[in-house]
């Protein structure tokens, strides 16, 4: 059964942060694309730094967000983060482990982007549980 009522409290929820997330996948985009080819200058800080700042107002959002949620979507909020930290606590201690006999580690976008897939993946899992 499809809870309308729980899908447009969560859209509410969510709409701040679109600006913010819009804002850091476009600042991204152009760092990832002219950082490499930009010359040893501050500005080639400057601009690989720059989608940090709608990043900095996306956190706020998303702490604001979960302040602003009810106990159930804490409660699955809740599980699919202590979901997603032990996985990828896991993945990371088993590369760390590999490492001694000379598997190359992940970076750290790699990480993070495991890490967000498993947040979701717990997410869905927890949803399914309770919902």
């Amino acid at each position: 059964m499809i809870d309308n009522k729980r899908i447009k409290r969560r859209a509410t929820l969510m709409r701040p942060l679109l600006l913010p997330l819009i804002l850091y996948i476009g600042l991204l985009a152009v760092a990832v694309s002219f950082v490499p080819d930009m010359e040893d200058t501050p500005w080639r800080t400057i601009v690989a730094l720059l989608p940090m700042v709608p990043g900095l107002f996306l956190v706020l959002g998303i702490l604001r967000m979960t302040a602003q949620i009810d106990e159930m979507e804490r409660r699955i909020l809740l599980e699919a983060v202590a979901f997603s930290f032990i996985l990828t606590l896991l993945l990371l201690l088993t590369f760390g482990l590999l490492g001694l006999v000379g598997v190359p580690r992940p970076s750290p976008i790699i990480i993070a982007a495991i890490m967000c897939f498993l947040l979701l993946l717990g997410k869905l899992l927890a949803n399914r549980k309770y919902g």
